[in-house]
C-alpha cells in the first residue's frame, strides 16, 4: 500500500513539472508579445489608429504573464501540499503558506479573476461592433468576483 502512495508523488512531480515547463513557455510568449509591442511604439510613435495597434501586444503579452502565474501558482501549490508539505512555513513564502486545497483555491480563484479581467479588456477593446453578447464574459467575472468575496466574508466571520 505504502508503494503505490509513493508511486502517486512520482505523477504529482511529472504534473508539477509540466506546469513549470507550462509557465516558462507562456513567460517567453508574453515577453516577445511585448517586445513585439514596444518595436511598434519605437518605430510608429505613441498614437494608435485601427490598423496600428502596439498597446494590445503589450496587453496580450500581460495576459501571457498572468497565465504564467497561474501556473506557477498552481504547480507550487500542488507541491507544496502533496510533496513538500513538511516544510518549515518560515522557509515558504507568505503567499504559498495554506494548509489545505481551499486555500490553494482561494489564491487561484483570485489570479484567474485578474487574468479574466485583463482578457475581457483585450476583446472589449478589438471588437468593432457592441453586441449584448459581449456582456457575458464581464457578467461571468462579476458572478465569479461576488462568489469570491462571500467566501472571503464566511473565512472572516
Amino acid at each position: 500500500m505504502l508503494q503505490k502512495l509513493l508511486s502517486i508523488r512520482y505523477i504529482i512531480l511529472v504534473a508539477v513539472v509540466v506546469m513549470f515547463v507550462n509557465a516558462v513557455l507562456f513567460i517567453v510568449g508574453g515577453t516577445v508579445l511585448s517586445v513585439k509591442g514596444y518595436i511598434e511604439f519605437a518605430q510608429n510613435g505613441f498614437i494608435p489608429s485601427e490598423t496600428y495597434q502596439p498597446g494590445l501586444y503589450i496587453l496580450k503579452g500581460l495576459d501571457g504573464f498572468m497565465l504564467a502565474i497561474i501556473f506557477l501558482i498552481f504547480g507550487f501549490g500542488i507541491a507544496r501540499l502533496f510533496l513538500f508539505n513538511n516544510a518549515p512555513d518560515e522557509k515558504i513564502p507568505t503567499w504559498l503558506i495554506f494548509r489545505d486545497m481551499k486555500g490553494l483555491k482561494v489564491i487561484l480563484w483570485e489570479t484567474i479573476l485578474v487574468t479574466l479581467v485583463i482578457y475581457c479588456l483585450q476583446i472589449l477593446l478589438t471588437q468593432k461592433q457592441q453586441s449584448p453578447e459581449m456582456l457575458i464574459l464581464p457578467g461571468a467575472i462579476l458572478i465569479l468576483a461576488i462568489a469570491l468575496f462571500f467566501i472571503r466574508y464566511k473565512e472572516k466571520t
